[in-house]
């Protein structure tokens, strides 16, 4: 009998979403965003992108910088790889270009182990996404001896910013910039 209470006691409180993860498949990765009807939205920044069907999320996990988290997408129909990093600060809005001024260098430093790791100068674009300063750039590198290039997109809003990025081979940059543009113009960040 004590059995069978405690089995109907389970099944009440999974009916009823009193445990939660159970009740709704929430996984640890559910809790750091939640992608509805083709919208993501991540909790901890607010930060929302229209991630059409031939995208999937590859990831979600906590960045080694505080307050940040990273997502992976992954386009099904190319296998090329997508990464959004997203942080929660603070900032005012009359500061936020000056910010997007020390992107470039800041990323060369953290790319120091990259092997002759340059952006080419004709792709540094300044311009705005969802009304927010948002800075792109292409970086060759070479690594393991094979020359990549690596596609960047920084957004930055008052509370929140985005790093979008990309790492692949020279010849497959076009097609790249092309699948991951409609996510990164989507950006909508507070």
């Amino acid at each position: 009998m004590a059995k069978h209470l405690r089995k109907f006691s389970l099944l009440v409180l999974l009916i009823t979403g009193s445990i939660p993860s159970l009740a709704q498949g929430h996984s640890k990765d559910k809790a750091l965003g939640t992608l509805e009807n083709g919208i993501y939205h991540n909790n901890l920044t607010g930060i929302e992108l229209a991630i059409s069907p031939n995208w999937v999320i590859a990831s979600q996990e906590p960045s080694s910088t505080p307050d940040a988290q990273v997502l992976k997408l992954n386009d099904v129909a190319s296998n090329i790889i997508g990464t959004v990093w997203m942080k929660r600060r603070n900032a005012e809005n009359a500061d936020l270009q000056a910010l997007m001024n020390d992107r470039l260098d800041v990323k060369a430093v953290q790319r120091g182990n990259f092997q002759r790791y340059t952006y080419r100068p004709d792709s540094v674009q300044h311009t705005m996404i969802n009304g927010r300063p948002a800075l792109s750039a292409v970086a060759n590198y070479v690594m393991a001896a094979q020359k990549m290039v690596e596609y960047l997109t920084w957004v930055d809003g008052e509370k929140s910013r985005a790093v979008f990025a990309g790492r692949i081979p020279p010849g497959e940059l076009a097609n790249f910039q092309t699948l991951f543009d409609s996510v990164i113009q989507s950006a909508v960040v507070p």
